[in-house]
């Protein structure tokens, strides 16, 4: 995918320190390697489990007309049941929210 010209959201989620670092680094990476301008970017994270509240989320949503795509780590990101991933990510697609997965 191209990432010239297109305004990018990234959203991280996880329960621990740890796995949010692990996020952030590989996103930062691929910023740096995509050349996509800080100005063109939005960064959402919800500590918290798979399962839990995620306002940050449901933010990116409400504000899906603000970007061309939404990048992750990978589809645990959303959440680790593949099913209940799909309806998540089928929630951003209908908001209009394409999906990148760093690591597919």
């Amino acid at each position: 995918m191209d990432f010239s010209n297109k305004n990018v959201a990234f959203y991280i989620r996880g329960r621990t320190i740890r796995t949010i670092a692990k996020q952030q680094e590989a996103i930062n990476q691929f910023v740096k390697e995509q050349l996509i301008p800080q100005e063109r970017t939005e960064f959402f994270l919800d500590h918290c489990d798979s399962d839990e509240a995620r306002p940050e989320l449901f933010r990116l949503i409400e504000n899906a007309e603000r970007f061309d795509v939404v990048v992750m780590y990978s589809y645990h990101t959303l959440h680790i049941d593949i099913e209940k991933y799909k309806l998540l990510e089928n929630s951003l697609l209908v908001n209009g929210l394409k999906t990148f997965l760093i690591h597919g």
